[in-house]
């Protein structure tokens, strides 16, 4: 609380009224003089402990929030490597989807029998064509001569002698 006085008030009564008005200040607030300028030392130390709480309440907070950006920014790229397979896969199930009908089409299964099949509907002839020099039946092999197995004395004379 500051009173100022016009220029032409005298010195001595203006320094009195100041000095009368700073003491019925601190009287009325119950603090002397010299507890006025210096502030309390618990005070000084309650606030900074709590700028110390907000301080690492502020790295804490910052670090979920990274580790959220991180996780987010993880989360996108597999959905668009997702995305990608999901349309790769649609491509593929529509092929295959067309590759059934043609196969299960009347069209598809008599082309499939005249073709690979070797079959014939009424009427025609399965013709079979052979490369020159070949006969119509494949010849069939000479069935080998069963031997017996060798006997145990020959089994170890060819072991001890090396025949």
């Amino acid at each position: 609380m500051r009173v100022r006085f016009p220029p032409s008030a005298p010195e001595p009564l203006t320094r009195g009224f100041t000095v009368l008005c700073s003491l019925q200040v601190m009287q009325a607030s119950g603090m002397m003089a010299d507890e006025m300028d210096e502030p309390d030392l618990e005070t000084r130390r309650h606030f900074g402990i709590w700028i110390l709480i907000i301080i690492v309440a502020g790295i804490l907070i910052l670090g979920d929030l990274n580790q959220s950006m991180r996780d987010t920014r993880r989360l996108e790229q597999d959905a668009r490597v997702l995305e990608t397979e999901v349309a790769s896969l649609a491509t593929q199930n529509a092929r295959v989807g067309t590759q059934i009908a043609e196969a299960t089409s009347e069209e598809g299964v008599r082309a499939w029998a005249h073709g690979e099949g070797g079959m014939v509907q009424e009427g025609e002839v399965l013709v079979v064509p052979f490369a020159p020099g070949e006969s119509g039946n494949p010849p069939t092999p000479a069935p080998e001569a069963i031997q017996e197995p060798p006997s145990n004395w020959e089994v170890w004379r060819a072991l001890l002698f090396g025949e």
